[in-house]
């Protein structure tokens, strides 16, 4: 007999009109299967690096992890002294299903990121992938080309779709099979996703893989979703896989915490997100797993939520919530 898992989070605010709509159902479709089960939230930026969490057997593998963001070098230097995404992908080697998400630009120093000029940028790429490719490491989702160019990309820099088309040139050349990630934006807009796809298709530079972040809570996840597919095919673009490379509640205390995470993860299922990674706003360490950890050793709340969904098998069932748009009850469920 297949058994069904099902988790979600359920706000009560003590007002008398929320406690009456509160009372709405949460309906599991269990004859509309989405997928397989890929747990595409199941991961975070800088949530694993060279050394933590140290036991990373015990605390990262039961999570069933999909996808890790990590920068490209991680040295003195570099954007941070940590979490380089060869060292990280040689940790996760033997971690079935785990994946890395590399950042490039994580490469530079400052913030915004110091630009050092088109011909340094690219050899510094071209230099990477090189080392990537000598390491023999399979495990990776793909290459990020910039990183919320809408508040890292100065003008002085030049044009930024230039960038983009030269350094997506680079990446088909050196490294013809990896997937190309972009465009990170740091918040969902529809006329920036637009105009930016509207470039790259007239210019045969599309990423692999479309990618923003979600920042500002659960508000306007599932339009964003939705308009977002609706732009894809006002332009005749085929279907990209999604990734929210970064995302985490408005209040970044409750950022990997059970009830916030659960609406995130059933939005994501439902809209059938290829992968979305946790911040690490709330306890800026790297190597907590995106706030799941307490300390580097200690497992939070949200790790033995984060492993109840990483335990999920089979298909990922559609389930419909009282409010697609909604703040409080949301989940999923698999069969």
């Amino acid at each position: 007999m297949k058994s069904l898992s099902l988790f979600f989070a359920y706000v009560l605010l003590v007002t008398p009109y929320l406690l009456v709509k509160a009372t709405n159902v949460l309906t599991v479709e269990c004859n509309n299967k989405l997928r397989r089960a890929t747990h595409c939230a199941n991961g975070s930026l800088y949530g694993i690096t060279e050394t933590t969490p140290r036991d990373y057997k015990s605390l990262v593998d039961p999570l069933h992890p999909f996808v890790m963001r990590n920068p490209a070098r991680g040295g003195n230097g570099n954007q941070h002294p940590y979490g380089d995404a060869i060292k990280v992908a040689r940790r996760l080697a033997d971690t079935p299903g785990a994946l890395v998400s590399v950042d490039l630009p994580d490469m530079l120093p400052g913030w915004p990121y110091r630009w050092p000029g088109m011909q340094s940028w690219l050899n510094q790429v071209k230099s990477f992938i090189n080392d990537k490719k000598a390491s023999g490491l399979k495990n990776w989702y793909g290459l990020e080309i910039w990183n919320e160019p809408d508040g890292t990309w100065n003008n002085s820099n030049g044009s930024f779709e230039e960038m983009w088309k030269q350094t997506y040139q680079v990446i088909r050349q050196a490294d013809p099979n990896e997937k190309i990630i972009g465009p990170c934006y740091s918040w969902y807009t529809d006329d920036k996703l637009r105009n930016f796809l509207k470039y790259a298709k007239a210019n045969n530079c599309l990423p692999d893989i479309i990618s923003w972040h979600e920042l500002s809570g659960i508000d306007g996840v599932s339009s964003h979703l939705r308009s977002y597919r609706e732009i894809e095919k006002s332009l005749g673009i085929p279907e990209l896989p999604i990734s929210i490379n970064e995302y985490c509640d408005a209040e970044h205390e409750l950022e990997g915490q059970p009830g916030s995470s659960a609406r995130f993860i059933g939005k994501f299922e439902r809209y059938k997100v290829d992968t979305a990674m946790i911040t690490w706003w709330f306890v800026p360490y790297p190597g907590r797993l995106g706030s799941l950890l307490a300390t580097d050793t200690q497992k939070g709340a949200g790790w033995y939520f984060y492993k109840w969904y990483g335990d999920m098998t089979g298909d990922m069932l559609y389930v419909k919530p009282p409010n697609d748009n909604s703040k409080l009850v949301d989940g999923a469920a698999c069969l």
